[in-house]
């Protein structure tokens, strides 16, 4: 059973690692096209939209890691 868990929790550490890094990506995405947006609203809306798609995928991974750490804990 031990061995399970170190598997799971070595997954779930690559995820969020994976995670992270592609976030990060489309924030600063995000916000390149915000800052060559030139004024041009829609643009500048695309650009909001990326990087809060981005955050709100971040919350949902962590969430996810929340919900993973509780059933761990509840098998273990």
């Amino acid at each position: 059973m031990q061995e399970i868990n170190a598997v799971f929790s070595n997954l779930l550490n690559i995820g969020m690692g994976l995670a992270f890094g592609v976030s990060a990506l489309f924030v600063m995405w995000g916000a390149f096209l915000y800052m060559t947006a030139g004024g041009s609203p829609r643009q500048m809306e695309t650009a909001k939209a990326a990087i809060t798609n981005a955050l709100g995928g971040l919350v949902i991974v962590l969430l996810a890691r929340v919900i993973a750490g509780v059933v761990q804990g509840a098998v273990a």
